[in-house]
């Protein structure tokens, strides 16, 4: 941690080991590498820590994902991909992360680590060993892992807050969506794509019975002319500027 927060330039092991009195490049790596952590309880420690400091009921949990820079090919999860800090699809690791934030200050509060597609194709076998990848670990989107983030916390209990937001890579999830609506008193703040359809009230639908390629089928419609939805622009063009 002295580390960390040092006014180093590059914050790497060698560095940092060097930098702190007493300190050894060896004893540095085996403690990061090797040694047990008890993540979950560590976490929930945290959080405590967290909520003591800045927790406010009017708090406001944050999701994004943002993506480091990685030149070789042996770090867990590393792909060409999208990253955000760069702007461009770039060699390098995508993480998700949740942030807390209220009046009184800020701080990240959880993180999970993002693995593209083709880390779990038969091509990416011996990598996934090499790196200690979960045998048992399946993919999961980034809406997903941050779907995931969300319940724990509000299971947890611990981070009082009021406000979720998150950018349309959220808006658009159903996964994410379905979470979001579990948070009883919560006001969630997502973004969605101008031409995506809404409705102000949910409409009302009837089954319609249909077959295709022999099979029963079914699916919910519209039973009014008026239910008929409209554009994210639209309805956000029709708001009084109080609204905003």
């Amino acid at each position: 941690m002295v580390g960390q927060l040092s006014p180093l330039e590059r914050k790497s092991i060698e560095p940092m080991a060097l930098h702190v009195q007493g300190g050894t490049i060896r004893g540095l790596q085996r403690f990061l590498s090797d040694a047990p952590w008890e993540e979950e309880h560590m976490r929930w420690t945290y959080h405590q820590l967290v909520a003591d400091a800045v927790g406010d009921p009017e708090g406001v949990l944050m999701v994004d994902a943002t993506g480091f820079v990685k030149k070789g090919k042996d770090s867990v999860g590393v792909a060409r991909q999208y990253c955000g800090t760069l702007g461009k699809v770039e060699n390098c690791q995508v993480g998700v992360f949740a942030g807390y934030a209220s009046r009184k200050g800020y701080a990240l509060v959880d993180k999970r680590l993002f693995l593209p597609e083709a880390w779990f194709t038969d091509a990416y076998a011996a990598r996934r060993t090499k790196c200690q990848v979960p045998p048992e670990l399946t993919g999961q989107s980034k809406p997903q892992l941050a779907a995931a983030m969300v319940q724990a916390i509000v299971h947890e209990g611990l981070l009082p807050f009021q406000y979720l937001v998150a950018d349309c890579l959220y808006g658009n999830s159903p996964d994410f969506l379905d979470v979001v609506d579990t948070c009883v008193g919560v006001t969630a703040l997502l973004a969605i794509p101008s031409e995506t359809r809404c409705w102000l009230q949910r409409p009302q639908t009837t089954a319609k019975h249909y077959k295709y390629k022999g099979e029963d089928r079914a699916k919910r419609v519209g039973v009014a002319p008026d239910s008929a939805p409209h554009t994210g622009a639209t309805v956000a063009g029709c708001l009084p500027a109080s609204h905003w």
